[in-house]
């Protein structure tokens, strides 16, 4: 009897974990950095965007839109992964006027799950 209520003790610990990692695998890729980074301010245009999320994301998937404060569009080269690690996708861009631009993206986790969003800085000089 003692031997059963240990199995069953160890299939509810069992069940717990297990419970407790299911959002985490099901969650979206978040993106967790950038460059430029939310609201920076560089002085020159940048030559890359680099966006990072919370899991790896397939680069063929993602996008990458540049808009300007007054409305004029930029689209990025297609995102490649970056060498260093799978959750980060890199991207040229072309020479930014100062200004302040939106960078809106859409990135693609490798369970096929899109996400978007979207922050801003700014291009002086």
């Amino acid at each position: 009897m003692p031997e059963n209520i240990m199995h069953r003790s160890a299939r509810a610990t069992l069940a717990a974990v297990l419970t407790a990692l299911v959002p985490m695998a099901a969650a979206h890729a978040a993106l967790v950095a950038s460059f430029p980074a939310r609201d920076a301010v560089l002085v020159g245009s940048p030559t890359e965007i680099h966006l990072t999320f919370s899991q790896p994301v397939m680069a063929r998937g993602c996008r990458i839109k540049l808009v300007s404060d007054a409305g004029k569009k930029f689209d990025a080269d297609r995102p490649s992964a970056a060498r260093t690690t799978a959750n980060t996708i890199v991207a040229a861009v072309p020479v930014l006027r100062p200004g302040v631009y939106s960078a809106r993206w859409t990135a693609v986790g490798r369970d096929g799950r899109k996400t978007r969003g979207d922050f801003s800085f700014t291009v002086s000089k």
